[in-house]
């Protein structure tokens, strides 16, 4: 220890706290400031700023969140029918099936709790409506109709047979000698020329159509006359009065000059003003008539077994009879529009019918339900035709163009834009070899029907073409107009 260290001045205690005393603290305290006012202090209400960018985005936020709440059905059909009980177009231009359910969503997030639970709980409501709307609809038949189904099918597979057997037997020929044949056809189509014209009525002939003898030919006017003629002499034979309208179709009976009495039915046709009446070949005056269609009747046909008649009508109905009792026993409903034509399958098993909705339809006649939905056409089916080999169908349109359809792939298979105006007859020789189209272009043509190229242009009518037929013996051809003639055509050397 040095000496430093014993004489050193002690250090003053450090004291720490406030230098007041507890008077002074007490004194502060119960002093008021002298810049203080003595009243109370009052606190004035804060009025918050309304904002409408701010009210929209908190019900945005609330829509959003009702939205995803929601349980919304997934079947496309059924969000079809919510879309439409909210007057809303049920698809929109590039809509695919979830875009359309979230735009379900959207118009249901907007609206209440009562009124989004009135259109989400009628499923079965609209499921039967559905159900009436999109499925075909079949009328309850009479006993009649089932007794005529079991006939039609008797006969039908009768002629599936032997058309069967005939087709194996073709495909048996050698190729050489097909080859020959199509060749033949194809020689008598350039060589066809303009026969004979004849005046046939007062008024545009609507209808032409070859005997099943080749030998005479039936017409139907405007002007309400039937008449048939001589093939060869183009004279007239009988002339039938009975429609106080514009007559549409004529068709024979299967069985006309052949196995069927002149004292019987042998010819059928139907007016505008929606009458049918039968024919006999020894009377000037109808033997029978139809019930009364409500509306105009475009076309009829006979069914190949030769006991029943279908009528195509404006009502967008198509039905069948029978020609013994003259009782209707079909009563079909399916498109939309008018009914333009109807044609009978060659075996007589199913029905080909065309109309102004743009759509075709095959029809089982026995068992009565549609096997087959022809859509492709954009404009009215004016004529539908079925190929002799019982498969293809062929259809006629406003849109100028001929359809090829397969019935055992049930869908098109070629497309040929045939005219440049609107197609009303297309028919197929009863080989098959080729086609013969009508339009209102003033022209016919006729098509291969290997490849479905065009062979032929023929020129003669100077207004438009009505109704075109081939002869069943395959030498003749006959076409009406607007031009109150109906004109031969056949092979010739010049």
């Amino acid at each position: 220890m040095g000496e430093d260290d014993h004489f050193a001045i002690p250090r003053p205690p450090r004291t720490f706290g406030s230098l007041a005393n507890a008077d002074s603290v007490r004194a502060i305290m119960t002093e008021q400031p002298k810049n203080v006012s003595s009243t109370p202090l009052e606190r004035l209400p804060a009025n918050p700023i309304e904002s409408r960018h701010d009210s929209e985005m908190l019900a945005e936020f609330e829509r959003r969140k009702r939205a995803r709440t929601l349980t919304l059905p997934t079947d496309d059909v059924q969000v079809k029918l919510k879309l439409r009980a909210l007057n809303q177009p049920i698809c929109l231009f590039g809509e695919d099936v979830l875009d359309r359910r979230e735009r379900l969503r959207a118009l249901l997030s907007t609206m209440t709790e009562d009124e989004i639970a009135a259109i989400l709980h009628t499923d079965e409501v609209n499921a039967d409506k559905t159900d009436e709307e999109t499925v075909t609809w079949y009328h309850r038949g009479p006993q009649e109709l089932r007794n005529a189904r079991v006939l039609i099918a008797d006969f039908s597979l009768r002629k599936a047979k032997e058309r069967i057997q005939r087709a194996r037997d073709e495909a048996a020929r050698p190729a050489h000698e097909k080859a020959l044949a199509r060749q033949e056809a194809h020689k008598w189509v350039q060589q066809i020329n303009l026969h004979s014209s004849q005046v046939a009525d007062t008024r545009p002939v609507a209808f032409c159509e070859f005997s099943p003898d080749s030998d005479h030919i039936v017409t139907a006017g405007w002007s309400g006359s039937v008449a048939v003629w001589n093939r060869e002499t183009c004279a007239q034979e009988v002339r039938f009065s009975g429609h106080i309208s514009q007559a549409g179709c004529a068709r024979f009976h299967p069985g006309a000059y052949s196995s069927m009495d002149k004292e019987s039915v042998n010819l059928v046709s139907g007016s505008h003003d929606g009458t049918v009446l039968l024919w006999s070949l020894s009377k000037e005056t109808p033997i029978a008539e139809l019930e009364k269609h409500p509306q105009r009747v475009s076309k009829v046909a006979f069914h190949p077994n030769g006991q029943h008649i279908a009528t195509a009508c404006f009502d967008s109905t198509w039905r069948m009879y029978d020609l013994a009792t003259k009782k209707e026993l079909l009563f079909q409903e399916g498109h939309a529009k008018s009914v333009a034509d109807v044609g009978f399958h060659p075996d007589g098993s199913v029905a080909l019918t065309g109309g102004h909705d743009c759509y075709g339809r095959v029809w089982d006649l026995r068992t009565g339900r549609c096997i087959m939905f022809l859509d492709g056409h954009t404009r009215e089916i004016h004529t539908v035709e079925w190929m002799p080999n019982g498969y293809e169908m062929v259809t006629g349109s406003s849109d100028n163009s001929l359809k090829i359809w397969d019935l055992r792939m049930r869908r098109n298979t070629y497309t040929m834009p045939a005219h440049t105006s609107v197609i009303t007859r297309v028919r197929a020789d009863i080989n098959g070899q080729y086609l013969v189209s009508a339009s209102f272009d003033c022209s016919l043509k006729m098509w291969s029907s290997t490849g479905w190229q065009p062979l032929r242009q023929l020129q003669g009518h100077d207004t438009r073409i009505l109704c075109v037929d081939i002869s069943p013996n395959g030498q003749w051809m006959c076409s009406s107009a607007f031009d109150r003639t109906f004109k031969l055509w056949t092979q010739s050397d010049y």
